[in-house]
């Protein structure tokens, strides 16, 4: 064991003795803290596959005292099988041809420095308005990556890191943008009545997402795309060819799947289901797609495991109390303080939602935590809650220091080629993190609160 374990396990033991000893969690509470302590270390600082920490926290906790029902219920989260067919769908998308015939597309017409970078960004962009979920969209970025970095090898990394983090200043556009969106609207719903929808939550927050997405854009390309360099030969027109059977069948069951996600306040049905039910349809024998055993396969279950394991990780926080805990504390440091400054209630709420996924890795999780103590922050200081719900929610957005911090880049993390190391990634954030709070503060004198989200 090397001088750094010995030291971290030092500090974690210390840190569990720290825990044990809270008087305001019961055992069951102070084990749950415990465990996630632990998960996160070993997230942050052990080479092993991150599922495989989730799931070895998890049984630890089981041999400690927590109930056998967190390894056999933790599938039960939505976003697991939203994840699940949406890697089937991208499956399908490749399968049936639309992405070779996308290939064709890029042959044609991306053959400038300009027009690759733009593609890339305009393709996420509209990604980002109809497909639900960061991870999702990567899901369904990753041929398309693999494509662009097969072209254009000497620019690997520019795709590698940036179509992931693209993917998460492209969240800040859309309610369906991230699953902390809905869960926080929802606790928004539950605690004061008050929502946002899908409509206005567009029109607040597409111009913030568009133009820390543009500002992303530049910042890769000055990093990983100083030089092009390419000389390829324009494809003939006479190419094109005409679309396939299965391409036309496939091109109809996602146009009609992205209908009803954006439809779902009209029918009803949960994005999760609506995502596995039309991945399931897609693979029916009669229209000859994928087959049964491809969709099983085409699967990430590695990544499918680590979600549902860092799910039950973060239930755990919320089911023994340890998140009342957090919030009982903030609420002490809050309400200690004489806050009359516009500025100072915007810095607060837009520094601890944006610093939060440090501690707290899990989107979803984040949202559980902290919204509710907006919330609270709002009606204590007579603040307008929704404009204060929705700045932390876009707050909570920022999370490209680790690969942990969101699934989008673990999926592109855990790749075969690895297109990116946790240190440059931790460097990307450092060069975005001041842009993104300077201009969460920027548009909120210049645009939100002319809009009806002003705080005060």
């Amino acid at each position: 064991m090397t001088l750094k374990y010995k030291v971290l396990g030092i500090v974690f033991i210390l840190i569990a003795v720290l825990i044990g000893l809270l008087k305001e969690l019961d055992y069951l509470g102070s084990l749950s803290f415990i465990i996630f302590i632990f998960a996160l270390g070993m997230f942050i600082f052990s080479s092993l596959p991150a599922g495989l920490v989730a799931w070895l926290s998890l049984c630890a906790g089981v041999l400690f005292g927590l109930p056998e029902e967190i390894i056999f219920e933790s599938f039960n989260v939505d976003i697991v099988w939203l994840m699940i067919g949406a890697f089937i769908i991208a499956e399908v998308l490749v399968k049936s041809g639309l992405l070779s015939r996308l290939t064709q597309w890029i042959e044609r017409h991306c053959y400038t420095k300009g027009r690759v970078t733009f593609f890339t960004f305009l393709l996420i962009q509209i990604l980002s308005v109809a497909v639900p979920s960061t991870s999702g969209r990567a899901s369904a970025m990753l041929p398309v990556y693999n494509i662009l970095s097969g072209r254009f090898h000497h620019h690997k990394k520019f795709f590698g890191i940036g179509i992931p983090v693209l993917i998460l200043m492209g969240a800040n556009t859309t309610l369906l943008g991230a699953g902390s969106h809905i869960i926080g609207i929802g606790i928004l719903s539950t605690q004061t009545g008050e929502s946002i929808s899908y409509v206005e939550f567009l029109i607040y927050a597409m111009p913030f997402g568009l133009i820390v997405g543009l500002i992303t854009l530049f910042i890769l390309k000055m990093m990983y795309f100083k030089d092009f360099g390419y000389d390829f030969e324009v494809k003939s027109e006479q190419e094109k060819r005409p679309f396939t059977e299965r391409e036309k069948s496939a091109l109809i069951l996602v146009g009609i799947t992205i209908l009803l996600w954006l439809g779902e306040p009209v029918h009803g049905l949960d994005i999760a289901f609506v995502t596995i039910l039309m991945s399931l349809i897609m693979m029916l024998p009669h229209f000859k797609l994928i087959s049964w055993k491809e969709g099983l396969s085409s699967v990430s279950w590695s990544l499918i495991f680590f979600v549902a394991g860092a799910a039950a990780l973060g239930k755990l926080l919320v089911d023994y109390g340890v998140t009342d805990y957090f919030q009982y504390i903030l609420m002490t440091l809050f309400s200690g303080l004489n806050v009359t400054s516009e500025l100072t209630i915007l810095l607060i709420i837009i520094l601890i939602s944006v610093l939060s996924h440090i501690l707290i890795t899990s989107h979803t999780t984040r949202a559980v935590v902290l919204i509710p103590v907006f919330i609270i922050l709002a009606e204590s200081f007579n603040l307008n809650t929704q404009a204060a719900v929705f700045i932390a929610l876009l707050g909570i957005n920022f999370c490209v220091t680790l690969p942990v911090s969101s699934k989008a880049l673990l999926i592109f993390y855990e790749s075969e080629d690895r297109p990116f190391e946790s240190r440059e990634l931790m460097r990307m954030s450092m060069m975005l993190l001041p842009v993104y709070i300077v201009l969460m503060i920027l548009t909120y004198y210049m645009y939100w609160q002319h809009i009806g989200l002003e705080l005060i």
